[in-house]
């Protein structure tokens, strides 16, 4: 009888030998797994490719601004949201 796990055959690895910038580099001696670390950093561009491209599709123009601006917006938002949970004024 031979056993399998579906789940190990899905989720296999590779091996890959890359160069990085120091500063990268860098970074990466302060995590304790370099590779989950680079694995989440390319799923996050992944998603955000994938959310800009939904965007664009459905008719809105995305630019690195417009991002940079969204994203100052909602933060604004956060703290005026944590500064009235604070207060107790909700």
């Amino acid at each position: 009888m031979i056993l399998c796990d579906s789940v190990n055959l899905l989720g296999m690895t590779r091996r890959f030998s890359i160069s990085l910038p120091d500063d990268v580099a860098a970074e990466l001696d302060h995590v304790d797994n370099a590779s989950a670390y680079i694995a989440e950093a390319v799923r996050m561009r992944r998603r955000r490719e994938r959310t800009r491209e939904v965007l664009t599709n459905a008719g809105y123009r995305v630019t690195d601004d417009g991002v940079r601006r969204m994203r100052e917006r909602v933060r604004d938002l956060e703290e005026r949201l944590a500064r009235r949970a604070e207060s107790g004024t909700e």
